[in-house]
């Protein structure tokens, strides 16, 4: 229980008295219900002590005749307090936003006798959140004020509701006298930094809680007594971590219940990202040792496992070490991948949005786990009406409550306007067009209403497709955002921006993204899938007819029509809306919370590996086999399949050896520094470039090619040091007949474009003429025919991989194994998709131009699978490529001789 008597505030202050001034007046402006005012002056030597003397008939004073530091000093003012009465310490740098701050944070303290502590939200006053509740992991017995370690912008995360938390900043903190008679003052081993962490964990040790207030806002400008001196603040926040290092370090890192291996994804793909990421750090607080691989191997740089996670609590997950062989394992992605879980307990988690996904592979990969765990009962029935024989329970993902409630903070908006949000990819599963026609027919321009249309990824034909959907120019005002990057902590505020979701899309990211708005408030307009059909119905959210994944015109039709209908009627009850958003929100925080997921999760644990049937280890995979060269002309997408044939195994090279050009080519181009130079000098010694390709004159012939094949000798050994490689350099096509007698059993791999579609890409990238690009087009195609003479050759189209990724990659991944490659793994939809992305496109827009004669039939006969005997150059492209060199080899002459 609270204290008896009127809490007493302790002020701890020395020097700075500007700062102690405007804390005080800031504090004494608000409702103190009788509290008494006690300001710790800490042997201050400015103004301190006469500024003080003006507030003597509204607080009292403690004067210490020295600096005792900020333990020793707040422990004094504990001293003095009343000792029936909670304590409330305060720095000297804050500021009171808040008329009633203090009775909402006594008010949290008293709901339940086992609160003992209790803090707020702190923020600097320029749009920041500093504290939002403490936390320090064994890993590293760093603290920080919020989970992501970061300072955020403060958008209103944390204060819909008030949490149980590791510890608070005692900037401002209260204590209740139950906690001060159990466990005593501050620790006096500390002087500063770390001692309220310490605090927290006795006050738990003693059966006392501490929550987080999100009611209760304070400013505090930070380092108010240290501002000036960062080596003295250095110095004491160093003295404060050994303490605690000390004290709890061990007790920390031996604190954990059980460990479990975590195989998922926490940046890429999206779609388990958002389950994992939330829920992590839940884990790590309910007692659970978590260590992280990806199942998502060797993705792009920017989006690949072992990068920053921008938040300070999965970095550190991710950054322990995993046991070969853990007792339990779980793995959260497509059940293809469960196979490459190794554990005595093996879980899977994952989810399917219809029947038909369930095919033989599928269910043998369920039925290969110890446990499956599935979003929803209608899951659980379709897998077990499969044939799925595993145990199966129902465990759906939950949303961060913290960052997703109907408190964050948005911008104003007109009052009457009503908002609806979709959130979708430019996808046939997804199908955005229907809700954005729809919308254009419901809706006329002068209506208060609008649509906000977050589109992500829409991918480089966002202009075409608008134009396809042939919007009535006086329809519904529709907003597009596309590919609004903004911190994944921030993404609250898109529902926050909309009164109703209009959820078309059935599925693992739909569910998920529906849950999130629900707790924001929106209430949803989706398709009556059974998967979500009791959370939809307790949020009474309008129904539309439920569609397969391929629906045909039919069904979109009746979509459309529903829409229309649906979106009309809404919009018209505005008073049902913010009803029904009521009720989303509050279903969604007694159902959807991930603390309430890792809580289910963590008990679970517990009584897994005895129940396991013992099952021997998983046998370690064969090393990846095979030598696939990569070869096209520029600006063909080889980097795109360089990079999926990385992600199936092959080896290239340690990312320091690839170039690398992050404006360019995010993804990487996967072209080795060392093999592009020899390729580059070989072609000096031809008296061209890439640009310029010709062949060798007689006389240097013998001595280039041996040069060359001098300085791809020691690239090839190291490769084939590795097993299974691939390189990829487009000069290759020009070289490949020099050196291919040097590589046993190559894999040839020919990535084919449109010609037209090169030579724009070219004109683009490097300023040369459109008839410039279709001869080296021509040139290089050759070349690779005539090398390629004799051996195999997979060729792959690069329209084809661009419309159907997945399907493309599969089908080069059995090419290359009829061929003897070996040991390849096998990718996902997702891997896909991470290498093959329209938004880096560079042949810009337009059709297909007239081709030259020779150049066309070439094209045509490669296009429709055959494999032509490779004619001469034609002379078109011949008499260009001799005219460029020819200009060429005047400018080097005038350069080596300086002639004008």
């Amino acid at each position: 229980m609270n204290g008896t008597a009127p809490p007493t505030l302790i002020m701890l202050a020395w020097n700075g008295w500007e700062l102690t001034r405007r804390a005080l007046d800031s504090l004494l402006a608000t409702a103190l219900d009788g509290a008494r005012v006690l300001v710790v002056d800490n042997g201050s030597s400015d103004a301190t002590a006469a500024g003080l003397a003006a507030y003597a008939d509204r607080i009292q004073v403690l004067r210490l005749a020295q600096n005792l530091g900020y333990v020793r000093g707040n422990n004094a003012g504990i001293a003095a307090a009343d000792a029936r009465a909670d304590v409330v310490l305060l720095n000297n740098d804050l500021e009171f936003v808040q008329y009633d701050w203090l009775r909402r944070l006594r008010a949290c303290a008293a709901a339940e006798p086992r609160r003992g502590i209790v803090g707020c939200r702190l923020v600097d006053g320029a749009g920041r959140l500093l504290h939002a509740g403490s936390r320090v992991l064994g890993d590293d017995a760093r603290g920080v004020q919020l989970d992501s370690g970061r300072v955020e912008r403060d958008i209103g995360q944390y204060a819909g509701r008030d949490r149980e938390v590791q510890g608070v900043v005692f900037a401002v903190a209260y204590l209740k006298r139950a906690v001060l008679d159990a466990i005593g003052p501050l620790h006096a081993d500390y002087d500063t930094y770390f001692e309220d962490s310490d605090y927290c964990l006795r006050a738990r040790d003693a059966g006392f809680a501490t929550l987080l207030c999100g009611g209760v806002e304070v400013v505090h400008r930070v380092h108010g007594s240290t501002a000036d001196d960062a080596p003295r603040r250095a110095a004491l926040y160093e003295q404060g971590q050994a303490t605690f290092r000390r004290h709890w370090q061990a007790r920390l890192q031996g604190s954990y219940r059980h460990t479990l291996v975590w195989q998922s994804a926490l940046e890429f793909p999206p779609r388990y990202a958002a389950w994992s990421r939330p829920l992590l750090p839940a884990l790590d607080a309910a007692g659970v040792d978590l260590r992280c691989s990806s199942l998502y191997r060797d993705l792009p740089p920017r989006l690949r496992e072992d990068a920053d996670s921008h938040h300070h609590v999965l970095n550190l997950l991710r950054a322990r070490p995993v046991p070969a062989r853990p007792a339990r394992g779980l793995a959260c992605g497509e059940p293809a991948l469960f196979r490459h879980l190794d554990a005595r307990c093996r879980i899977g988690w994952s989810d399917f949005a219809e029947p038909a996904a369930l095919d033989a592979p599928t269910v043998a990969a369920w039925n290969a786990l110890d446990l499956a765990w599935v979003p929803s009962a209608w899951h659980a029935h379709t897998l077990r009406d499969a044939g799925v024989t595993t145990s199966i329970e129902v465990l759906a993902p939950g949303v961060d409550l913290d960052y997703c409630h109907p408190q964050l903070r948005v911008p104003p908006r007109a009052a009457d306007e009503r908002v609806f949000l979709l959130q979708a990819a430019w996808t046939p599963q997804e199908r955005p067009w229907c809700v954005l026609r729809a919308f254009a027919r419901a809706f006329r321009r002068r209506d208060p209403v609008r649509l906000l249309a977050c589109l992500d990824p829409a991918g480089v034909d966002l202009a075409a497709a608008w134009r396809a959907l042939a919007l009535d120019p006086h329809g519904g005002r529709i907003d597009v955002l596309v590919d609004r990057a903004f911190p994944g902590y921030q993404r609250g505020l898109v529902y926050r921006a909309a009164d109703v979701l209009v959820a078309v899309p059935v599925g693992a990211d739909a569910d998920l993204g529906l849950r999130a708005a629900m707790a924001a408030g929106l209430p949803p307009i989706a398709p009556a899938h059974p998967a979500r059909s009791d959370w939809l119905h307790a949020a009474r959210a309008w129904p539309l007819p439920a569609q397969g994944a391929q629906a045909g015109a039919a069904a979109e039709a009746l979509l459309a029509a529903a829409l229309v209908d649906t979106l009309r009627a809404v919009a018209a009850q505005p008073a049902a809306v913010a009803a029904r958003g009521a009720q989303a929100a509050r279903h969604a925080a007694a159902h959807f919370d991930v603390a309430q997921t890792a809580q289910c999760m963590a008990a679970r644990l517990e009584t897994l590996v005895a129940a396991a049937a013992p099952r021997p280890a998983r046998p370690r995979p064969a090393p990846p086999r095979g030598r696939v060269l990569v070869l096209g002309m520029h600006r063909s997408g080889t980097s795109c399949v360089a990079g999926a044939l990385q992600a199936m195994g092959l080896y290239g090279g340690e990312p320091g050896t690839f170039l690398a050009n992050e404006a360019e080519n995010p993804c990487g181009f996967f072209e080795r520094a060392d093999l592009h130079a020899a390729c580059v000098r070989a072609l000096e010694r031809r008296g061209g470039d890439w640009s310029i390709p010709l062949g060798w004159s007689e006389s240097e012939a013998a001595p280039a090619r041996a040069a060359f094949r001098r300085e791809l000798a020691p690239i090839l050994a190291a490769l084939e040091a590795r097993g299974g490689w691939f390189v990829k350099e487009p000069r290759l096509c020009l070289l490949a007949a020099e050196c291919l007698d040097q590589i046993e059993a190559p894999l040839l791999v020919h990535v084919l474009r449109e010609p037209t579609a090169v030579a724009r890409s070219i004109a683009q990238r490097d300023g040369l003429t459109l008839p410039h690009g279709l001869a080296l087009w021509e040139c290089y195609t050759l070349a690779l025919l005539r090398a390629a003479r004799g051996r195999e050759l997979v060729r792959l189209d690069y329209a084809a991989l661009q419309a159907a990724p997945a399907a493309t990659l599969a089908a080069l991944h059995a090419a290359l194994t009829a061929q003897g490659a070996a040991g390849l793994r096998a990718l996902q939809p997702a891997e896909c998709a991470a290498w093959v992305r329209p938004q880096f496109d560079r042949a810009g827009v337009g059709a297909p131009l007239p081709l030259p004669p020779a150049i066309d039939a070439l094209w045509r006969a490669l296009r429709d699978g055959g494999r032509p005997e490779p004619p001469p150059l034609s002379d078109a492209s011949a008499a260009l490529l001799q005219q460029l060199h020819g200009e060429h080899a005047a400018r080097r002459r005038q350069d080596a001789t300086g002639a004008p």
